[in-house]
């Protein structure tokens, strides 16, 4: 597996089945038999992560004309001196692309892009229990921080809080 012609960049709608694959494969990766189907998949990607509305940037690794990995990221404010914070909710390699340097340069295409939108820091999570990517960042050299809590409202929490108004 070669990776000489392995480009990185931003989606265009022209990508369209390709992201489907890979998150199709991400879903069955985490989700196992509860995977999503590629339809649902790429009715939520047209309609709701890429929409208008949305502030999700997508950018997706190619090996040829094959998406082998992906993130998602968004630029938040506010952050200190009016700059802003980039944060990911996913990097994915495909798993025959492991190891080989994809997320490590996606990293390095995300970091350019945080610089080029005067970010002043990158923050993510990663599930407590995914020693691999814990590691892979270890090794990037990122620092864990201990100083934040993570809050996660789901589907009932989100009807409670709903009706607030």
């Amino acid at each position: 597996m070669g990776l000489a012609t392995m480009e990185i960049r931003f989606y265009n709608d022209s990508d369209l089945a390709e992201a489907v694959k890979i998150f199709s494969e991400l879903s069955l990766y985490y989700l196992g038999d509860n995977h999503s189907s590629a339809s649902d998949i790429s009715e939520n990607l047209v309609n709701n992560i890429l929409g208008p509305d949305s502030g999700v940037k997508l950018i997706l690794a190619f090996d040829g004309n094959d998406a082998i990995g992906l993130a998602t990221i968004s630029l938040l404010y506010p952050a200190p001196r009016e700059s802003a914070q980039l944060f990911i909710k996913e990097l994915f390699v495909s798993e025959n692309y492991q190891n080989l340097g994809v997320g490590k340069k996606i990293m390095g295409f995300i970091a350019r892009y945080a610089k080029s939108k005067n970010c002043c820091r990158l923050d993510f999570t990663v599930d407590s229990d995914n020693f691999n990517a814990v590691h892979f960042y270890q090794k990037l050299g990122v620092p864990q921080l201990h100083t934040k809590h993570y809050f996660r409202a789901e589907i009932e929490t989100i009807e409670n809080l709903a009706q607030y108004k």
